[in-house]
């Protein structure tokens, strides 16, 4: 049964799941290094516009990303709902002599801040996808910044995060056909995954994070399409994302001006044929005619919902759909027009697909050995994380 909301899910395993515990300037200013590569490089807003800018972070856990804000000079305000974090955000701001930059640190939610105060800008990293639904957040952003203000938001893409999905459905079969605990399990059927990238977290962490995560689900995902519709509706307009949703091969005349609708008609256009990048973790750009562009995003958000249903229920109505549904992608991709870098990477996907397609046909035939096995082994699933998480830059208009 999913809880109330995310930092009440937290709140119970007693744990701040971003807490990167530094304790030096060498390790802050390495994180800052990277976020400014982020915010600089990906999403067009270079540090220097936090110097002196009034900034609201929603849900900055133990406030890593808000002390490097507060170093590019800002003025933090930060609601945060968990007060198990609070200290720890506080020891933070004192520890690195940013106390100055901390205005306020608020017991609150989205839907509970309260403010009188206008911000320049409005953060929210990594659990927005779960306040919905997202007209909510939007309204109360679009309420809370100042005119041209812009807000940063991170979230589980929908079918960017179907690999997420995939993961949580074989670690559900896999307890239901040997009986073990949810760690045990994990370990038996992604230890060799987990060990093939470098991170900074533990396997429990991430066993936390995802794999038991009642957020981590189809019904709170956004689509990114939806999503900018909705910005749209609410007064917003896109200032950047990564991946990238505006089409970056498009060419008119610099004087040309365009309205507001026809801007968010190109972006959905570009978004439609993105979703097998999205999936897949790389570029892998639906370039054929619109109704077979259509007819394959589809098929996707069709696979992901049959996936996601395979999570509650590892044997039931949805597992031959999905069976199913793999095979049929990887044989449209091997004929559909998409432009990659390499072909070597819509090779990568059709593998990709392909182990995924075994690996279902072994739950299928209840088979727990060859499940282990190809979990273990396959490189193409081994290698395979996909682009859940994407970050969303707007401003109001």
């Amino acid at each position: 049964m999913a809880e109330d909301k995310l930092f009440n899910y937290y709140e119970r395993q007693d744990v701040l799941p971003t807490f990167g515990n530094f304790k030096s300037s060498t390790e802050l200013d390495a994180y800052a290094s990277q976020r400014s590569e982020l915010f600089s490089d990906k999403l067009v807003l270079p540090p220097r516009l936090f110097r002196d800018a009034e900034v609201l972070e929603f849900g900055p856990d133990s406030g890593e990303n808000a002390l490097v804000f507060a170093g590019w000079g800002a003025n933090m305000t930060l609601a945060e709902p968990n007060r198990l974090a609070h200290p720890k955000i506080e020891a933070y701001f004192a520890r690195f002599g940013l106390a100055a930059r901390l205005r306020e640190l608020a017991l609150a939610d989205v839907e509970g801040f309260r403010s009188d105060r206008r911000f320049a800008l409005i953060d929210a990293e990594g659990f927005i996808y779960t306040v919905q639904p997202s007209a909510t957040w939007l309204g109360i952003f679009h309420r809370l910044l100042n005119p041209d203000g812009y807000a940063v938001v991170s979230y589980y893409e929908r079918y960017g995060g179907f690999f997420e999905l995939a993961l949580k459905a074989i670690h559900s079969a896999g307890k239901a056909l040997t009986g073990g605990a949810a760690l045990e399990t994990a370990k038996l059927l992604f230890e060799s995954k987990w060990n093939s990238i470098p991170h900074t977290r533990s396997f429990e962490s991430w066993l936390m994070d995802v794999l038991q995560n009642p957020f981590v689900r189809h019904r709170y995902f956004l689509d990114a399409t939806a999503l900018c519709t909705a910005a749209h509706a609410q007064g917003f307009d896109l200032h950047s994302a990564w991946p990238a949703y505006r089409d970056s091969l498009e060419i008119y005349w610099h004087k040309r001006v365009l309205s507001g609708d026809d801007k968010l008609h190109r972006t959905t256009r570009h978004l439609d044929r993105s979703r097998l990048s999205f999936l897949g973790g790389r570029k892998l750009y639906l370039v054929g005619k619109a109704d077979a562009v259509q007819a394959i995003s589809a098929s996707i958000a069709a696979l992901v919902r049959d996936i996601d249903g395979m999570i509650d229920d590892p044997f039931g109505e949805t597992l031959p759909r999905v069976v199913g549904g793999l095979a049929a992608l990887r044989e449209t991709i091997r004929t559909a027009d998409i432009l990659a870098d390499d072909a070597v990477d819509i090779d990568a996907m059709i593998a990709t697909l392909d182990s995924f397609h075994r690996i279902f046909a072994a739950i299928g035939r209840r088979d727990a050995t060859a499940l282990a096995a190809l979990t273990q082994s396959d490189p193409a699933f081994i290698n395979m994380w996909g682009q859940p998480a994407h970050f969303l830059v707007i401003s109001k208009r």
